[in-house]
Order: C-alpha cells, then sequence, then structure tokens
C-alpha cells in the first residue's frame, strides 16, 4: 500500500511576505558592510586620526635680530617662568639708542617679553622684546646767564637747545612778560611789587631796591610758546616723575634754592599775597646714570655739574618743587 504524503496547511500571504522582507534586509545590509571592508582594505587608507592640537611659532626681536624662535602649543602654553628661563640667556644685557639729542641705555625685560610672548599663543607672529629706560645722556649747550638774575632765560636757552631749538637768553629774556613795578612801592609786607606766577619781577641786573627777583614756570612756558615750544609743567611732581623724564630722553628745567634763604613778602598789584626764596635759581638737568647721578647745566657760571639725587631734591625743595619739562 502506497504512503500518503501529510500535506502542510500554506501559511497566510501576510506572513510570507514579511518573512521575504525580513529576509531581503538581512541580505542588503551584509552586502554593505562588506562593500564597505572591502574598499577600506583595498584603498589601503589607514582609520581616520584624531585632530591633534596645532603649534604656533613666536619670534622675538630684540633691537634688529631675532633673539628666540619658539613654538607653543596652543591648548596647552608654557608658563612665563618657563619662557622667562628661555629669553634669560638669548636676550642682550644692555642696549643703547639715539633719541632726537639724547643717547639712551636700556636693559631688557625677560618678564615682561615672556608674558608679550604668551599673548601670541593662540595665533603666533612676531614680538619686540620689551627693553626698559635706565640711564640718558643728552646733548646741551653749556650757557653762562649773561646778568645776575637772568639765570631763567639762561636755563630755558639751554631746555630749548635739546629740542633742536636754537634762541638766545637775551631774546628769551626780552619776551617775559613783566609783572608790577620794577621797584618795590611801599614799605614792610604791605609793600607793592611784581608776581613771578604773572610775569618777571625785579631788575635783571640785580640793581635796585631789592636787587631784583625773577619768574616762575607760567611765564617761562608762555615765552616758549612765542618760539613754537609746548613745554611741560612738572610743578609739584614726585622726583621719580623728574627721573623717569630723563632716562627717555628729555631734559628737565628745575627751580631749586641756593640757600634756605632770605624770605621775603610783599602784595602784588592785583593784591595776591606773595612769599619768595631769594635764594631762588633755576638749572637743568641733563641725562641721569643707572646709578642714579645727575648730570646737571648750571647756568650760574656756566658749568656742567653732577649732582646726587639728595641734593637736587634737597634744593627743589626749597623753591616748591617748580620745572619745565621738554
Amino acid at each position: 500500500m502506497r504512503a500518503q504524503r501529510l500535506s502542510q496547511p500554506d501559511p497566510p500571504p501576510a506572513v510570507t511576505r514579511r518573512r521575504r522582507l525580513s529576509l531581503l534586509a538581512v541580505v542588503l545590509v551584509a552586502a554593505g558592510v562588506a562593500i564597505a571592508l572591502g574598499s577600506r582594505v583595498g584603498s589601503g587608507a589607514p582609520p581616520p586620526k584624531r585632530a591633534q592640537p596645532k603649534a604656533t611659532a613666536v619670534q622675538v626681536v630684540a633691537g634688529d635680530r631675532v633673539a628666540l624662535r619658539i613654538s607653543l602649543r596652543r591648548n596647552a602654553p608654557p608658563d612665563v617662568a618657563t619662557v622667562r628661563r628661555l629669553l634669560a640667556g638669548r636676550l642682550p644685557r644692555r642696549a643703547v639708542a639715539a633719541r632726537g639729542r639724547a643717547r639712551i641705555s636700556y636693559r631688557y625685560d625677560a618678564a615682561a617679553t615672556a608674558r608679550r610672548v604668551l599673548r601670541l599663543a593662540a595665533t603666533g607672529g612676531r614680538v619686540q622684546a620689551v627693553r626698559i629706560p635706565v640711564s640718558s645722556r643728552i646733548r646741551a649747550p653749556v650757557v653762562r646767564q649773561f646778568e645776575r638774575n637772568t639765570c631763567e632765560a639762561a636755563a630755558l636757552q639751554v631746555l630749548l637747545a635739546t629740542t633742536g631749538s636754537r634762541v638766545d637768553q637775551r631774546r628769551l629774556q626780552s619776551a617775559f612778560r613783566r609783572s608790577g613795578p620794577l621797584d618795590p612801592e611801599g614799605t614792610g609786607p604791605q609793600r607793592t611789587w611784581g608776581d613771578p606766577d604773572v610775569g618777571y619781577v625785579g631788575r635783571p641786573d640785580g640793581g635796585g631796591a631789592a636787587g631784583g627777583f625773577g619768574i616762575y614756570p607760567g611765564p617761562v612756558a608762555a615765552a616758549a610758546r612765542t618760539f613754537g615750544r609746548q613745554l611741560d609743567d612738572l610743578t609739584a611732581s614726585d622726583p621719580q616723575r623728574v627721573y623717569a623724564r630723563l632716562r627717555r630722553g628729555r631734559a628737565v628745567m628745575v627751580w631749586i634754592g641756593l640757600s634756605d634763604g632770605p624770605y621775603e613778602q610783599w602784595r602784588s598789584p592785583q593784591g595776591k599775597h606773595v612769599r619768595v626764596n631769594f635764594g631762588e635759581h633755576t638749572i637743568v638737568l641733563t641725562g641721569i646714570t643707572v646709578d642714579g647721578t645727575l648730570r646737571v647745566v648750571n647756568p650760574l657760571q656756566g658749568t656742567l655739574e653732577s649732582w646726587s639725587r639728595a641734593r637736587f631734591e634737597a634744593a627743589w625743595k626749597l623753591l616748591g618743587r617748580r620745572a619745565l619739562g621738554a
């Protein structure tokens, strides 16, 4: 008897369709992976690497030469101390440069230069090394005052010469405006005379009842303007400000006391109370050394002198720290 084959019922059409779609999806995914692997193996290209942070290059220039080339990582630049140590052996100890009529000596500042370098860590570039003036020598004529009380005109001649302006002290004396009568009028504290903050007081030759006096910074600066020069009023400044200007090659005219008195007082024609030190004198500071010694043109005898800072500051204080800067 022949065996009868048992027949299974056919699955529903929807199930069959889902099975076919699932099988097709598996085949397509497998084919895509195979193609990708085959392409990579066939091309020999390495797998992509993670991007590395870029470095920047900075050049440090001292004068007219490159003192140091340094490569900095953008994400991790070195600290100031590290860059400073690198610079310490590369920067010159000193530099000398001319500025107008001045010859200025500088020292290089490694720490300040290092800070400049690190500011360029993101972009790279070229940076000028920081230098600090430490001494100066300013070319100036040595002038003697032509009358007993014309030290201000002589000193102004010296000061203007450091700016390249040559004006004789006699012309400058004539350019000073005058204040008050030629000689004091009246007696005692109520006598009337001029105001040195307004103009020249007394007689340039030192004659007359009071022997003449002089003039202060305000009207001296006004006279300089008539010859095309603007001066800075440094009156009541700290001495360090004066020394800083000298180190940068700028001369300073200062009012000093040759003695502590005698002191006199009177009233100006406008009624202002005027009190003065008759030891008043003017000199011009034309340089400073590394140790702080001052180079002085003294019109009293027409001499070039060296003064300590202590000597200068004591004499300057006697006249209220009056000064004009070129």
